[in-house]
């Protein structure tokens, strides 16, 4: 017997991406002034989650910026001189921001972007164990399964047996637990803009935890 269970639970967690930028007419310039971006939008969204947050940045960049006029194949070295010469740097950083405080998370999209962040936006929710609601679902499965196999079994007038084994979607023999019964640190960081955060309330749907499972039963003559 195949079938398909499914469970419902609601999100804990949340993630927001965002992109810190900084310019400059020298490296060092820009990469200053990212830095102290990153501080102040940092020291904001912790003030909006209380410091349940896990913050994540993993890539840097800096580029040269050229006039409009300072045209080149794709790969071909320049000078920088002329219409090529270096006018500017901007540092690039993109983060991303875990947090279990679900309910703030549109609010702090609003004080990411009003701190300087770039697109921030709610990227997903998701759960930090979906273990609970993947043996509810296995367990509906399982439901659905023996009920196709009573049914095959009284209509061709055998007795359903023992349950033999049960395999995933993959063909993978598992368990099923059956019931019984029916800190983040101290930031450094300058303090907190002066404005209240603007309140965005969201309302995330479920996440939905399907699981196929294929059954075997014995026949009882």
């Amino acid at each position: 017997m195949s079938a398909t269970g499914t469970a419902q639970a609601p999100p804990d967690r949340a993630t927001i991406s965002y992109t810190v930028r900084g310019e400059g007419t020298t490296s060092d310039e820009a990469t200053a002034k990212l830095r102290d971006q990153a501080k102040a939008i940092r020291a904001g969204a912790e003030q909006v989650v209380r410091g349940a947050m896990e913050l994540q940045s993993s890539d840097f960049r800096i580029e040269p910026v050229r006039s409009r006029e300072c045209q080149s194949g794709y790969g071909q070295v320049q000078l920088s001189t002329g219409a090529c010469a270096i006018q500017g740097y901007v540092a690039t950083m993109p983060v991303r921001i875990d947090t279990s405080r679900v309910a703030d998370a549109g609010t702090l999209v609003g004080v990411i972007g009003r701190l300087g962040g770039l697109q921030p936006q709610l990227q997903n929710y998701w759960l930090s164990n979906s273990e609970p609601a993947r043996q509810k679902a296995m367990r509906a499965a399982l439901a659905g399964a023996r009920a196709q196999a009573q049914l095959i079994a009284e209509g061709s007038g055998q007795k359903l047996g023992r349950l033999l084994r049960v395999q995933d979607s993959d063909y993978r023999e598992i368990v099923i637990e059956m019931p019984e019964g029916a800190p983040a640190g101290a930031s450094s960081a300058p303090p907190p803009p002066p404005r209240a955060p603007i309140r965005i309330d969201l309302s995330p749907a479920p996440i939905d935890i399907k699981v196929t499972l294929m059954a075997a039963y014995a026949i009882d003559q």
